[in-house]
């Protein structure tokens, strides 16, 4: 993904890219958007995170929150519909987990895990 073609107010998900040699994107993207997590546990290992702050092109700082600072009100997510936002899937099964059963008990339903 060039993010230099970004137009204000997108947001980007990335997924894969979960070895420091891997790259879904590149260095624009992650210089232009607000740099979000799912966990910060394993960020360092992650191609998209890692490479560019190797490269002194962003920081560690520059990630704004993880998902459970999010969702715990912690941090804020997206501050005006201009911003551009990335979203960095660290990863971990743990986390589909946590997630499939927070959702089956909103649905009334027992999960079974």
């Amino acid at each position: 993904m060039k993010g230099r073609l970004f137009k204000p107010g997108v947001h980007l998900d990335l997924v894969g890219a979960y070895l420091p040699h891997m790259r879904e994107t590149d260095d624009e993207a992650m210089r232009r958007g607000t740099i979000f997590v799912d966990t910060r546990q394993g960020m360092e290992g992650a191609g998209d995170l890692a490479r560019p702050v190797r490269d002194g092109v962003i920081d560690w700082d520059d990630v704004k929150a993880d998902f459970f600072e999010l969702c715990s009100d912690v941090k804020s997510g997206r501050q005006s519909e201009e911003e551009i936002t990335v979203c960095k899937n660290v990863g971990g099964a743990h986390l589909d987990l946590f997630t499939a059963r927070l959702l089956a008990e909103r649905a009334g339903r027992t999960a079974v895990v």
